[in-house]
């Protein structure tokens, strides 16, 4: 029986939830899957201060973020090993003790730290295990080139040459798509996700997604609905782990029928499916799974980094529509609810760029190659 370390780390929603969907796929050809976080390697204590401090930067000042992600862009191409290799690489000892013990046949990766320590590894310690690298984002983010995987699983093929201009081999990109969880693979459809989350049939409903870490102006999209929709609709805002954002907007909107404020839920694909149109932070994984279920999707920035990229991946493809602003956003997400034709032509667009057996065409490769 096959045995495979999945590394994830606890930054945002994305990351683990192409873990998940990977171990699902996994888990139908009878492999044996651990899910580690590598940063806990280094100890409890670092674990928590990565992800609670991601989370928290993303929460309250978001503009650092997009500064941070600017100055890795910048570091990036003086060719320097980076502070991130580094910095992964002081728990690669442990983490190579722990390879040796459980003895895996592969180890995948949905984020940078869990290819840092790799490399590390097989920089410093021995030519470890077949070890593979999934991309999350629509784009060449900061340091990858610097990391050795065996091969890189890619959201499409048309990243190829950014990615090769990154410093990525060809030879080493697989377009399989982002994983997505096998929920999404087998939508129950439009009307069974009404009946399920009891809205009537006929309203039009719109869907707002903050990330898994709550972010945005979520108040000021609200007050824009309210400002410009007509008729019976109901927008729901879902606050992902922002408790505050979550007890501010319930609180200010327990009156209003029309908007309803969702704490983090495990019922997204439900919210998804239900959805007229979805007004998203461009997150590669959420973004993902709404055009594998055919969602037509308003794209927002509320944080700069690798979203930008996204964004405009999926603009230009007719994936979905970007605005530059909250009330541009609102507007557009009550045009496409209104024009049917516009929004049949984005599901077709969603249709031919979505690969929903991303996970399972990933698990199947690495069964083949992993030797």
């Amino acid at each position: 029986m096959k045995k495979w370390l999945v590394l994830s780390c606890h930054t945002g929603e994305g990351h683990d939830s192409a873990a998940r969907a990977i171990i699902e796929a996994a888990k139908k050809k009878n492999i044996v899957c651990m899910l580690k976080d590598p940063v806990s390697f280094g100890g409890a204590a670092a674990k928590n201060a990565v992800s609670s401090t991601y989370n928290k930067m993303l929460q309250r000042v978001p503009t650092a973020f997009g500064l941070i992600y600017k100055a890795g862009e910048l570091f990036d191409r003086t060719g320097i090993i980076s502070p991130v290799y580094y910095a992964n690489a002081l728990y690669a000892k442990s983490m190579e003790e722990y390879l040796q013990q459980e003895q895996f046949d592969a180890v995948i990766c949905t984020h940078l730290f869990g290819m840092e320590a790799i490399t590390a590894i097989r920089k410093r310690y021995r030519d470890s295990v077949p070890c593979f690298g999934v991309l999350t984002d629509y784009t060449c983010i900061p340091f990858l080139a610097e990391t050795n995987m065996d091969a890189y699983f890619i959201p499409h093929e048309d990243l190829c040459a950014e990615l090769v201009h990154g410093g990525l081999p060809k030879t080493k990109l697989i377009p399989f798509g982002i994983p997505v969880g096998d929920a999404f693979v087998h939508p129950v459809g439009r009307d069974a996700a009404r009946n399920y989350l009891v809205i009537p049939p006929d309203r039009r409903v719109f869907l707002v997604m903050s990330g898994g870490v709550g972010c945005g102006d979520l108040q000021k999209i609200c007050d824009c609905f309210l400002d410009d929709a007509n008729g019976d609709y109901v927008v729901y805002v879902l606050v992902g782990r922002n408790d505050d954002m979550y007890e501010r907007l319930r609180q200010r909107y327990a009156a209003c029928s029309s908007i309803q404020i969702v704490a983090f839920t495990e019922k997204v694909r439900f919210f998804m499916e239900a959805a007229d149109v979805m007004i998203s932070k461009p997150g590669g994984l959420s973004s993902t799974e709404a055009i594998v279920l055919g969602v037509p999707m308003v794209h927002i920035l509320f944080i700069q980094g690798c979203e930008p990229k996204n964004a405009a991946f999926f603009m230009e493809r007719g994936l979905s529509v970007y605005a530059e602003s909250v009330q541009i956003a609102v507007q557009n997400a009550i045009h496409l609810a209104e024009d049917h034709e516009q929004a049949r032509l984005m599901r077709e667009r969603q249709r031919i760029y979505a690969n929903p057996y991303a996970a399972e065409d990933l698990v199947e490769w690495v069964l083949d190659h992993a030797h």
